[in-house]
């Protein structure tokens, strides 16, 4: 088969060589192509020469490119149409022959997940079977020292407890790990009872204390009332005999209260009699140096409204005459300048 295979491909190329040949496409025409014009180069970037010389070559060269295109796509429509007949030959027959693998697919899919299912279901009751004998161990109180399970005398490892069967587990080793337990329990009840068998009697002998010195507490506590009792009469009795002692002060302190007020009130009343006696003096000064100073400024009045009167007469006598100052006009611009100056000093004069 491989043999007449590559009889056949030989057999093509020289089909394909035979075509070119009769064409002119053939190694000593790609030769002299490139021979002369694989090394034309432009003479510089601007020169038009070279430039219609290489784009000539390449017209020459396209015409070669072309043409062999145009064989080789004549050629090979056969092999395209060829092709496409053997994928849709392949697609057909392969959707056919994917029904029947499917099906058995799909079959051989479900015993191997159902497999795994019982894999991982049979991982998981083992871990749950682990779990549950590591909780047993530990609720009797086994510990996990360097890779096993330690309570009392008995010992073993872990990967021996997780990994054995059911029936050794409840008949060999569970038992030796409750025989311990059983036997550190009743040491620990024994331990416990003794404890408080202890307590108990420690707590009678702290009843009995306590009773005692509460009673004692009791008569100290009478005691102190007693005492508290006969201090607090005492102290009430004292208490009166001050009170007592402090109304009377209080009554002659209000007593002499009663004559200083007496005695400050009439001395307040003379002073006012005094005061008012004063003040009615010192009105009446008052009221005659007002009437004085009204008097003398009533007179000060009448003189300068008099020498006012004077006053007016002369300065409108004064205006009169500034009005009849004459003016002239100068020539210099420096005395034009200086004459209305005077000019407005003038009528600011005859305003005031």
């Amino acid at each position: 088969m491989a043999d007449t295979q590559e009889v056949m491909e030989l057999s093509l190329e020289k089909v394909i060589e035979s075509k070119l040949v009769q064409n002119n496409v053939t190694e000593q025409v790609l030769a002299v192509l490139k021979e002369k014009y694989g090394y034309m180069k432009l003479a510089a970037i601007d020169d038009k020469e070279s430039y219609l010389e290489i784009k000539a070559a390449a017209k020459e060269v396209a015409k070669v490119r072309t043409l062999t295109v145009k064989i080789c796509k004549e050629g090979r429509e056969e092999a395209v149409k060829t092709q496409k007949l053997w994928i849709a030959k392949e697609k057909e027959i392969v959707s056919q022959v994917d029904v029947v693998e499917s099906a058995l697919d799909a079959e051989i899919a479900l015993y191997d997940n159902e497999l795994k299912r019982k894999e991982q279901e049979e991982i998981k009751r083992k871990e749950e079977v682990y779990i549950n004998r590591q909780a047993a161990l530990n609720k009797m109180g086994a510990t996990y020292q360097g890779g096993s399970f330690v309570l009392g005398d008995a010992s073993f490892e872990s990967e021996l407890v997780k990994g054995m069967d059911d029936e050794i587990w409840n008949n060999d080793v569970l038992p030796k790990f409750k025989a311990e337990y059983e036997k550190i329990e009743a040491v620990r009840v024994a331990e416990e009872k003794a404890k408080a068998e202890r307590e108990a009697a420690f707590k009678a002998e702290q009843e009995k204390m306590r009773q005692e010195q509460e009673a004692f507490r009791l008569q100290q506590e009478q005691f102190k009332q007693q005492q508290e009792e006969a201090a607090r009469v005492e102290r009430e009795k004292q208490a009166a005999e001050q009170r007592e002692k402090d109304r009377i002060a209080r009554e002659a302190e209000f007593e002499k209260m009663k004559i200083a007020a007496a005695e400050a009130a009439e001395a307040k009343r003379l002073a006012d009699v005094e005061k008012a006696k004063q003040d009615a003096i010192l009105a009446e000064q008052a009221r005659q140096a007002a009437e004085a100073e009204a008097k003398r400024q009533e007179e000060i009045k009448k003189q300068q409204e008099l020498e006012a009167a004077g006053d007016k007469t002369k300065w409108e006598d004064f205006i009169k005459q500034v009005k009849e100052v004459g003016t002239f006009e100068m020539r210099s611009g420096q005395y034009r300048k200086r004459m209305q100056m005077a000019k407005e000093k003038l009528e600011e004069i005859i305003n005031l």
